[in-house]
């Protein structure tokens, strides 16, 4: 019996990493992966004018080093701010919140900064006067969406002893999605039949920390 169609693409991860529950097959989606579509984005910046004191001025801000970081209970955002405002300037550090979610329908799983904070101050007379607050989430209105595990659904064919053909349809049934430090995993069993499935893969997705406290405030 010899294979005429192979493209079992999902064979590629599996073994990565031992699932608790389901363990045919786990596929990695690294954060190293996800930082380069930053790369690819270029400069994030902002430019407008200011007043404050009576005092009017134009402000100029740069992030850089900007990154996903993602870990198993809250993943976050982290880059650097240059900030010019006037002749003054000086840098931050930003510290912020990633959502990460699981859309059965478009079976694709998203990345979403969502709060990214830092403050837009000067310096007047040797006291610090705040200007405004900057929201980069505003700058990342669009998720990062990967596809999900139903696209390693596939199909193949064997040649039989009587040289007939017969396709073998071979696809996800129930996954776990899990969030663990770098990577997003996930782990799933699979099923293999002669027939086209009709049902829809089961996909339960990783579970945030705000989540859990609004499961644990429920149930209080």
């Amino acid at each position: 019996m010899q294979f005429k169609k192979l493209i079992l693409v999902f064979l590629m991860f599996s073994g990565y990493l031992k699932a608790q529950n389901y363990n045919d097959f786990s596929f990695v989606l690294n954060e190293k992966a996800v930082n380069k579509i930053f790369a690819v984005i270029g400069e994030i910046s902002g430019k407008n004018t200011y007043e404050v004191l009576m005092v009017k001025g134009e402000y100029t801000w740069i992030i850089s080093n900007p990154k996903i970081n993602l870990l198993p209970d809250s993943s976050d955002f982290t880059c650097d701010t240059k900030v010019y405002v006037g002749p003054f300037s000086y840098k931050s550090k930003v510290i912020g919140n990633v959502k990460i979610t699981y859309d059965n329908k478009t079976n694709q799983i998203s990345i979403k900064i969502t709060r990214a904070i830092f403050e837009l101050y000067t310096m007047v007379l040797g006291n610090k006067i705040h200007i405004k607050d900057i929201h980069l989430e505003d700058y990342f209105k669009d998720p990062f969406v990967f596809e999900g595990p139903k696209s390693f659904a596939t199909d193949m064919e064997f040649t039989m002893p009587d040289s007939t053909l017969k396709k073998i349809y071979v696809q996800p049934t129930d996954c776990i999605m899990r969030v663990i430090k770098q990577s997003i995993i996930t782990s799933c069993e699979i099923a293999a039949s002669d027939k086209p499935f009709k049902q829809t893969v089961k996909v339960m997705p990783p579970i945030q920390a705000a989540e859990k406290n609004n499961e644990l405030n429920l149930k209080k």
